[in-house]
């Protein structure tokens, strides 16, 4: 019955696949505007964002007028207990696709999930926290979608932050700026999805490990799925104290003052913090997924993957990239082993490491199809070999589908989210493209219609049980 029940879910998601983005669209229930005043009934009379939590229940959504969101009353966090339903989620969603930012201004919390299940997200710009930008904890089988997100407060933060959660979906995602870390799922955020992700390190002042992306960190069954990060320090300061959490001095290891844009503890950009349990199976994966650093990036880092002390990893179809004749130290993969004892589940197969150092793979880890080079011209073409990496179709659920990657699926909001945020505007096609050579036509889609999943589809269906 359960294998027919997942099968049966399967064929429901491919139907949506195919179907029109405007045919799935959730029509708006209630509208909010920046200033709000109205009674949320149409667009001519929208009230503020706190006034939809009174008179939302499963199946209502509210649209989000274009504008810049601040103050209390117009953050998306729902007061606790409020739910959807698996069938009928509770909706907020930007009327016009990233034409909304809901900004913290640092005093508030852009969205907050907590105690909070079956919400989907959709189509915002979130900016500026007083914490995390998006954090989302005690909550299960919510759905962040085609979302920008940057600047959490420079301490113990992540620009998307799942903690003690469930089953929750992070899809057609970017975020980038000061954080700790941009992606973290931790202590107890298990059974995580991250589907087709940008993400940019840029600066933390404050003790703790840093990484772009963490894969395991006190949580279990973490899915990564063509995800895309890097590493650019830009918003690092050139000389600091180190702090901590707090906002104080940190006073422990490593306490002092950093010069020369150093920096505390850099993972990678892919990376695994620890497991405090005495199990250390972390039965994650990364799938399709791609490291890159460029001459220019302040990388500290000794690697672009980094991974240790944990077993049961999967690391596959996934190119590092260091840009050759840049940070020659720099290792594209370092996967060291279990070391508590021997790791039985770690596997690496189908990698493409390019930089002047080479790649480091510990005796445990079950490895095939691993290509290096110190240039491009070394390796084999990352979007047609059948050795090494290959990033020309998108993984669904852990499975590798015919579907094309490219373009990036979020790239004109990219480009014009991080022209908001006061950035240099970044093409991910356009960088992806400089790096690795060009994206030939059978790797790129032939519709503007944007894929996404059915909302009430929980994540990582196919592994959750």
């Amino acid at each position: 019955m359960r294998k027919h029940l997942l099968l049966l879910a399967s064929l429901l998601l491919t139907g949506f696949l195919l179907a029109p983005q405007a045919a799935r669209a959730q029509s708006c229930t209630h509208y909010a505007s920046p200033s709000g005043g109205g009674n949320g009934s149409s667009t001519s009379s929208p009230f503020r964002i706190a006034n939809f939590w009174s008179v939302a229940r499963a199946g209502t959504t509210l649209c989000l007028l274009d504008g810049q969101y601040t103050g209390s009353a117009s953050m998306i966090t729902p007061p606790q207990n409020l739910a959807g339903s698996s069938s009928a989620p509770i909706t907020v969603r930007a009327l016009n696709e990233g034409k909304a930012t809901i900004n913290g201004q640092f005093s508030a919390i852009p969205v907050r999930l907590y105690y909070n299940n079956y919400f989907v997200i959709q189509g915002i710009n979130a900016r500026n926290s007083s914490a995390s930008v998006i954090s989302i904890s005690r909550s299960h089988y919510n759905i962040v979608r085609r979302v920008a997100a940057w600047d959490a407060a420079d301490g113990n933060h992540s620009i998307y932050g799942i903690h003690s959660a469930t089953n929750n979906l992070l899809e057609d995602v970017a975020g980038w700026g000061i954080a700790r870390k941009i992606y973290e799922s931790s202590q107890g955020g298990d059974y995580t999805t991250i589907r087709r992700a940008w993400g940019r390190w840029e600066g933390s002042h404050v003790v703790g490990p840093k990484m772009t992306y963490t894969l395991a960190y006190n949580n279990v069954n973490m899915l990564v799925e063509n995800a895309l990060g890097t590493w650019s320090g830009e918003r690092l300061k050139q000389t600091y104290t180190l702090m901590d959490y707090s906002g104080n001095p940190w006073t422990g290891n490593g306490a002092g003052t950093y010069t020369n844009y150093s920096v505390d503890q850099p993972y990678g950009v892919f990376g695994n913090d620890g497991f405090t349990s005495s199990d250390k199976n972390a039965r994650s994966k990364l799938l399709g997924s791609l490291a890159y650093v460029r001459a220019s990036d302040k990388f500290q880092a000794a690697q672009g993957v980094f991974i240790t002390k944990i077993d049961s990893l999967q690391i596959s179809n996934t190119v590092a990239y260091v840009e050759p004749g840049s940070h020659t130290t720099k290792k594209p993969f370092a996967l060291y082993n279990l070391q508590t004892s021997t790791g039985l589940n770690l596997v690496a197969n189908n990698l493409t490491g390019i930089g002047s150092a080479a790649s480091y793979f510990g005796s445990d880890w079950k490895k095939s199809a691993i290509v290096q080079g110190t240039s491009l011209s070394g390796v084999a073409n990352v979007f047609s070999t059948t050795t090494g990496a290959n990033l020309c179709y998108r993984y669904h659920n852990g499975s590798l589908t015919t579907q094309p990657l490219w373009p990036w699926p979020m790239n004109q909001r990219i480009i014009d989210a991080t022209t908001e945020s006061g950035r240099a505007a970044v093409n991910v096609t356009q960088t992806i493209e400089s790096m690795l050579g060009p994206i030939p036509s059978g790797c790129k889609t032939t519709t503007t219609t944007q894929v996404v999943t059915v909302p009430s589809a929980p994540a990582n269906l196919t592994i959750s049980q």
